[in-house]
């Protein structure tokens, strides 16, 4: 034996009827329509009472427990754990199953069951129901009728969503096991390093501070081979023009060259204008005639 969820539309009935009472000789069992309006009222559910029994025969799911089969059905219920059991575990199987085979052919392979009512509770129309095989003298009433199926409607509603839910919720949790089974097998298994490889990896700041020193070091470069360029344009020019390239001051043009008090010419103070293009500033110098 083993708990299955089953779909309740996908378990046939072995007998041919059902009574609308579980047992005729006491009340107190109470009858097929009471335990409907509990399990539409949401006061009972299918884990409050033993589970239905089901065997498989000829590549179908028959069931010995045929009036709770019945409210199941008929409250269109959906998934619903039953008992599964082996066809020769239990004599009771193959008997009903036997009871029910004269009328398969109009219950649609027990898909349906015919109902004979011992009450005068009022009993609804169903799709469950073979109404050829029934005996029903108290139907229920019309307006009742409307009532009660929106009542199902509601029941069934309500349990698709709450089996979405569980479903989103056993997806999720299979992700997050599947996850830590990896980590697990990756704990238990680490990737082997190369043979022969000793190099250790940088850390990521001292790999950015190398980068960026070699990118500095083109720029650097450039400079310092523009500036020896600038000088030399500066000289140049002083070449062209006989003197020194801006010269200012005392010894420029044709000013008078100082002497000293032996007549000797005395020195003279230059100021140097560099090209407009260097990056040094003017200076001064002092020039004395030998």
């Amino acid at each position: 034996m083993a708990e299955k969820m089953m779909d309740v539309a996908d378990i046939r009935f072995t007998q041919e009827h059902v009574y609308d009472t579980f047992n005729a000789n006491d009340e107190r069992a109470g009858g097929v329509m009471d335990l409907v309006e509990a399990i539409l009222a949401g006061t009972k559910t299918v884990r409050d009472m033993p589970l239905i029994r089901v065997a498989v025969k000829r590549g179908a799911y028959w069931c010995v427990d045929n009036r709770r089969l019945f409210v199941y059905k008929h409250c269109q219920l959906g998934q619903i754990p039953v008992i599964i059991m082996d066809w020769k575990d239990m004599r009771e199987f193959e008997l009903k199953w036997k009871n029910g085979l004269a009328t398969r052919c109009v219950t649609s392979e027990g898909r349906r069951v015919g109902i004979l009512q011992r009450t005068d509770v009022p009993f609804p129309t169903s799709h469950a129901v073979e109404p050829s095989l029934c005996t029903i003298t108290t139907p229920m009433m019309p307006e009742r009728q409307s009532k009660h199926d929106a009542q199902i409607a509601a029941l069934r509603a309500r349990r698709e969503k709450e089996l979405a839910s569980q479903n989103r919720s056993s997806g999720a949790t299979a992700a997050a096991e599947e996850s830590l089974r990896g980590l697990f097998a990756a704990a238990d298994n680490p990737t082997p390093s190369r043979q022969g490889s000793t190099k250790k990896k940088r850390p990521r700041a001292e790999v950015a501070e190398a980068e960026g020193r070699e990118a500095a070091q083109p720029e650097a470069e450039e400079v310092a081979e523009a500036r020896p360029k600038k000088r030399t344009k500066a000289k140049a020019k002083a070449k062209d023009t006989g003197g020194v390239a801006g010269c200012t001051g005392e010894a420029a043009g044709d000013a008078p060259v100082a002497t000293g008090k032996t007549g000797a010419p005395g020195p003279v103070k230059l100021t140097v204008a560099l090209a407009e293009d260097s990056d040094d500033e003017a200076y001064d110098v002092e020039v004395t005639a030998l």
